[in-house]
């Protein structure tokens, strides 16, 4: 029942820091206790060596358990991205629903191993919102309409140059296609989303008095986001947090429920089932979709594209933070604290470009 036995301490109140740290060191990336090559450099104490440490980071994030103890559980806690993904085909009578589940465990991979590819090659930090280039396999290349691409695995694909979505994890079907409701995209929801996972911004929780806002309703259906939102925005209330979320929630309207690109969108959506599966199928009038908004320091774009460039120049160092603070969570089980800001503004200050890696040693 002794404390040092049942609690983690930290490495400076610790008998033994340098076993501390081997043993953290070990959990977090490979998910197991300590192995014979970190113990011995334990008993040395050569980890105090920051060239040493660093090698042994390398060495765990190339070992096969990697993969499954650290990026997996990791990119899902950062990204909640164990929410339900909404897939819709063209004729639900016609829907492969083997393809349908291959096609969702798919989606969460793209993410996961897009992230690990980052880090495991040192990208820079604007690869999280934009690149030329993705993780697919012939189920996620059947969905985006590549072709070439067969085969279970995930590997790196190139992205055609007339592709809109182009490169980056906002880009991703299983992304875009978790944050829908009752059929079709949630300008609220994608952009509380993104200032809470992406821009290291997230709004505070709503208030309890306020009336949530149903797009199915009588008095609601047919009409655009943008005229939805302003019930909100006029109230006091609600404005605080909707003047931010709302313009950066349009940024996203060109994907459709299940993360594929479209130019149009329709009145409404009507629920269509078959044997148990749901599909959201376009009903009413088309318009071309509305992806103008503004970014939380006022920054005005028109499209997605525009999006991407403005948050690439003007917010990757808050990108770059919010990694720094997910990664402390998951690696600690606290949230940064005053000093681990400074230290990350430290970190960033002595790398002008920043890479992902730096965020790891």
């Amino acid at each position: 029942m002794s404390g040092p036995f049942r609690y983690l301490t930290s490495p400076s109140q610790s008998e033994y820091p340098q076993h501390a740290l081997a043993t953290r060191l070990s959990f977090l990336l490979n998910g197991r206790p300590l192995v014979t090559e970190l113990r011995n450099l334990a008993d040395s104490g050569k980890l105090k060596d920051s060239s040493v440490l660093d090698q042994q980071i390398e060495r765990l994030l190339k070992h096969p358990n990697a993969h499954s103890h650290f990026w997996t559980p990791f990119v899902l806690q950062w990204l909640e991205m164990e929410q339900p993904i909404t897939l819709v085909m063209d004729h639900i009578k016609k829907q492969d629903f083997k393809f349908g589940r291959n096609l969702k465990e798919s989606m969460k991979q793209e993410t996961i191993q897009y992230v690990q590819t980052l880090f495991d090659n040192n990208r820079p930090a604007t690869e999280l919102i934009d690149s030329n280039w993705t993780m697919m396999n012939g189920i996620l290349a059947r969905h985006y309409g590549y072709e070439g691409v067969e085969g279970q695995h995930m590997r790196k694909v190139s992205l055609r140059k007339d592709d809109p979505r182009g490169g980056g994890i906002l880009s991703h079907a299983g992304i875009q296609s978790m944050l829908t409701w009752m059929g079709d995209n949630w300008v609220i929801y994608r952009g509380a989303w993104a200032l809470r996972h992406i821009l290291d911004d997230p709004p505070p929780p709503p208030p309890l008095e306020v009336p949530e806002l149903d797009p199915t309703e009588d008095h609601n259906k047919g009409k655009p986001f943008r005229e939805l939102l302003i019930q909100h925005q006029n109230d006091e209330k609600c404005s605080v947090c909707h003047k931010y979320m709302d313009p950066l929630g349009f940024a996203f309207q060109n994907f459709d429920i299940s993360g594929r690109w479209r130019d149009l969108e329709y009145d409404t959506y009507k629920r269509d089932e078959l044997d148990g599966k749901i599909a959201w199928l376009g009903a009413g009038k088309s318009r071309p979709v509305d992806a103008k908004g503004n970014l939380p320091r006022g920054e005005e774009f028109q499209t997605y594209q525009e999006w991407k460039k403005i948050v690439s120049k003007h917010y990757i160092e808050d990108v770059a933070i919010g990694v720094f603070k997910n990664l402390i969570l998951y690696g600690t089980g606290r949230t940064a604290d005053v000093d681990d800001i400074a230290t990350i503004r430290k970190i960033l200050k002595a790398n002008k470009h920043i890479k992902l890696k730096d965020c790891l040693k």
